[in-house]
């Protein structure tokens, strides 16, 4: 066997601007709700050029991060984030045994109070606004034939992603490998007790999560309107060739991955991933004050085409989104909890091998209140309208072609994916133990029972 260095080739291979104010309330009220993280957009007139509102969101357009070539790259709004990869490449010709430990140990812990976004237009939209609530937006050409191990997006969210790879070759030598990942991430937005409430234009300024658009004209152009919601178009992601991929809004998830390529004398293997997600959105109140919601109002036409995108708590995807993307974990996740454990272990031996692979999960999904959506049109739609709620939206040509050993769509839910791969040739005793331990926990509705959601960091 040659000797190898470890890099993202080999891993395939294993893994085959308009005028706007914002002063709209007193020096007072604002007092009262500063911290709240609350955005209020007033366009008196029309939007006849781009114009991007976002608060608390991952907006990336162009293009922006396109041909990437690295380790890593992270987006991150509002969130807690782990992101760590061991290593290992050994090369020896001598007799001695070989001792290989590779750990990662990380809690996420993400605390925000509430995402409330108001935007009014007093005219027509006549171009393209985005309007971006806890949300990821990727268009045009953004992160096009990106090529690193790791692709992280995430808005109002807690991830812990980790990766152990070890490259071995000591074809004389005795091996002992330990490779572990003990992952936690805890996302939790709570409401807060607000003096202020004025229930118009903002709809009850103490919501949890809340977006009020309000169109006083006609639709001409493309509005995107995204609340906790992942929405990927045009060729955003297209033909990317990454590791590992997450795009995540208001969700908590966990990405473990250990990797062995080895060959020695004997092996004793361990791989393992423990692995807890909670997400918990609207804590503490029933009270629909603090409801996730989103609220559309359009007085006039949406014309013949022109687009209005409403998405609450979903995943889009549309284009060439993600079209002929290779990947080893590809998740797009919405309000959710979501983790992702792989052990893959190729070891060649003159003597015994002894592989242990376990995944253990929990995933725990708590949505406290209820989460409508009320979308009103005041003319009539020529054009296309699409309006998702807690929904899954793939079109076009979206991750058509798609290589991927896991992949992952969603909103809110709680989701455990686990495998163990093992591919051994031994010139003696062969023993494989493969374990995957799995709890999967999705609760949204008014309810103050907890369901088992929560995790406190060392």
């Amino acid at each position: 066997m040659k000797r190898q260095v470890l890099n993202l080739t080999l891993l395939t291979a294993l893994l085959t601007p308009v005028a706007m104010s914002t002063q709209i309330v007193s020096d007072d009220e604002l007092d009262d709700i500063s911290g709240g993280q609350l955005q209020v957009v007033t366009n008196g007139g029309g939007i006849n050029s781009h114009q991007d509102n976002n608060n608390g969101s991952v907006i990336l357009h162009h293009n922006v991060q396109s041909n990437t070539s690295g380790v890593y790259i992270s987006n991150n709004a509002d969130s807690a984030v782990n992101n760590a990869t061991n290593l290992l490449n050994v090369w020896s010709a001598g007799t001695g045994p070989v001792t290989v430990t590779q750990t990662n140990d990380q809690c996420a812990d993400n605390n925000v109070s509430r995402k409330q976004q108001e935007v009014v237009n007093g005219g027509d939209v006549n171009d393209t606004q985005d309007n971006e609530n806890a949300s990821v937006l990727i268009t045009d050409n953004a992160q096009q034939n990106a090529n690193n191990l790791s692709l992280v997006n995430s808005a109002v969210s807690a991830v812990s992603r980790a990766t152990n790879m070890a490259n071995i070759y000591a074809p004389n030598s005795p091996l002992t490998a330990t490779q572990t990942s003990e992952q936690d991430a805890d996302n939790e937005v709570a409401p807060t007790d607000l003096d202020y409430t004025d229930p118009d234009p903002y709809k009850g300024i103490a919501r949890e999560g809340y977006q009020y658009i309000e169109n006083g004209g006609d639709i001409n152009g493309h509005q995107r309107n995204e609340q906790g919601s992942i929405n990927i178009t045009d060729n955003g992601q297209e033909n990317i060739q990454n590791f590992d991929v997450t795009n995540v809004a208001l969700s908590a998830a966990n990405l473990g991955t250990n990797i062995l390529n080895a060959e020695v004398d004997t092996a004793t293997v361990t791989q393992s991933n423990t692995q807890n997600a909670a997400n918990r959105l609207a804590l503490g109140s029933t009270d629909q004050d603090y409801e996730f919601r989103q609220d559309v109002d359009t007085a006039g036409n949406i014309n013949p085409g022109a687009v209005q995108e409403n998405d609450n708590l979903s995943v889009a995807l549309s284009g060439n989104a993600q079209r002929n993307a290779q990947a080893g974990i590809l998740i797009n996740g919405a309000a959710s909890a979501i983790n992702a454990g792989s052990n893959i272990a190729n070891v060649n031996a003159s003597g015994a091998v002894t592989v242990s692979q376990t995944n253990t999960q929990d995933a725990c999904n708590w949505i406290q209140t209820d989460h409508p959506q009320d979308v009103n049109n005041g003319g009539i739609v020529y054009g296309k309208q699409y309006n998702n709620n807690g929904s899954i939206d793939i079109r076009d040509q979206a991750q058509s072609n798609i290589v991927a050993v896991m992949l992952q769509n969603a909103a809110s839910s709680a989701v455990n994916i686990a495998q163990n791969i093992a591919s051994i040739s031994a010139g003696g005793p062969i023993v494989v133990t493969q374990t995957n331990t799995q709890t999967a926990n999705n609760v949204v509705g008014a309810t103050t029972t907890n369901p088992g959601c929560g995790i406190t960091c060392p």
